[in-house]
């Protein structure tokens, strides 16, 4: 099966006798779990049958004057544009956790600003491997095992101590800091924007605050080299991201380098592209203004009380937010839509259950590098994310 406990998708998942072989701890959890904490069709506390909570789900929505889509990151494309058009019904906002995670990086790609590559030619081919504000030991844990510093590729067949320029920039030393010693750089940066600046000089010949100059010439040796960017690059740019755009560019003059974003749920990329198919934008939409822009992410609408309901689906803001904006949820209506009883759910006017995708039901997901996959779920559950959603639109 397709393990979707995060975005590598990884397609090498045996369940035999129960037991659930290859995967790493967080798929063996997300997938032996997932019979456990499910929700209930539920209408203001009250378990319901279901068409009782998805008809309520509607009026809410009809009556809704300001309401907003959020979540998706781990439902299936099909689940996801069923959602837009949801929201285009509704003339609503619609977003998902890309808003503040890594959705710039991924619209960077879609937009061909930056060269992107997949992660079998990385497997095969890349030489120079830059973690760049990220930690794949901790949010992907086999990213480095099946595709980037530890596999034997193709063109890289003598193994990650000579084969594989590890380089890792991180504010700390993390466990994947850790692992750069032979034929490996750490440095440990405060400031990314200092970093970037002494790439930048670097190119020009002149030195900088990091001694970076020594990278740059081992990514000359190769066809190919690639940075994976999590949210610590993200953060750390403090919002000057067209300097990251810049110095890609910049590189690339002199040596390949490709970018993939690194470390969010299992089809976040999925939203963002099923979304920017139809609008041109990956996230922080408003139907009623055409238009896409920071105030319109589903965290900027709850700072400034901008929504008065909330369809989440497959998401938990209550616990994953920030305190001074979970705190805005209890004031708005709520309809959930999760596999699981969340404590979003725990709060909400209507909870549908749902299915775990690609464990009870099939469909298409994303992974990070932009390759499209086709879930082999081990059972079949009849209501999912699909059937939920058809049944919402053509109640509208």
């Amino acid at each position: 099966m397709i393990c979707t406990a995060c975005s590598c998708l990884c397609d090498d998942i045996e369940i035999v006798d129960g037991k659930v072989l290859h995967a790493c701890e967080r798929g063996y959890k997300h997938i032996s779990r997932s019979k456990e904490q499910r929700a209930k069709a539920m209408v203001n506390g009250k378990e319901v049958e279901l068409d009782k909570a998805i008809e309520n789900a509607i009026e809410m929505l009809k009556s809704a004057k300001s309401p907003a889509i959020y979540g998706l990151d781990t439902s299936t494309v099909e689940a996801q544009r069923i959602a837009i058009e949801i929201a285009k019904r509704l003339n609503c906002y619609i977003d998902d956790n890309s808003s503040f995670c890594l959705g710039e990086f991924v619209e960077a790609i879609l937009k061909k600003e930056v060269p992107s590559t997949t992660l079998e030619e990385v497997r095969d081919k890349a030489y120079v491997i830059i973690y760049w504000g990220a930690n794949p030991h901790q949010s992907l844990p086999r990213h480095m095992s099946r595709y980037t510093y530890y596999p034997r590729g193709t063109k890289r067949q003598r193994g990650y101590d000579e084969d594989r320029y590890l380089v890792v920039f991180d504010l700390r030393k993390s466990e994947t800091a850790k692992l750069a010693k032979k034929n490996a750089r750490f440095i440990q940066v405060q400031n990314d924007l200092e970093l970037v600046e002494s790439f930048m000089k670097a190119l020009e010949g002149k030195a900088g605050k990091f001694e970076v100059a020594s990278i740059l010439r081992e990514m000359k040796k190769a066809e190919l080299n690639v940075v994976f960017g999590g949210l610590g690059l993200k953060y750390g740019l403090k919002g000057n991201f067209r300097v990251f755009i810049e110095l890609i560019k910049k590189i690339n003059e002199i040596a390949p380098l490709y970018f993939i974003p690194s470390g969010f749920h299992s089809n976040m990329r999925g939203f963002n592209e099923s979304l920017f198919e139809i609008v041109k934008a990956v996230n922080s939409y408003s139907f009623s203004s055409a238009t896409s822009s920071p105030e319109f992410s589903f965290i900027e609408l709850l700072k400034r009380d901008k929504i008065d309901t909330a369809l989440i689906i497959g998401t938990d803001p209550l616990a994953s937010l920030p305190f001074e904006v979970s705190s805005k949820l209890p004031k708005l209506k709520k309809i959930v839509i999760d596999p699981r009883s969340s404590l979003t759910a725990q709060i909400s006017e209507v909870v549908i259950p749902s299915a775990f995708s690609g464990i009870e039901c099939g469909g298409e997901m994303i992974r990070s590098d932009g390759v499209r996959v086709k879930l082999s779920p081990i059972s079949k559950a009849e209501i999912d994310d699909v059937y939920v959603l058809k049944r919402i639109l053509e109640g509208l």
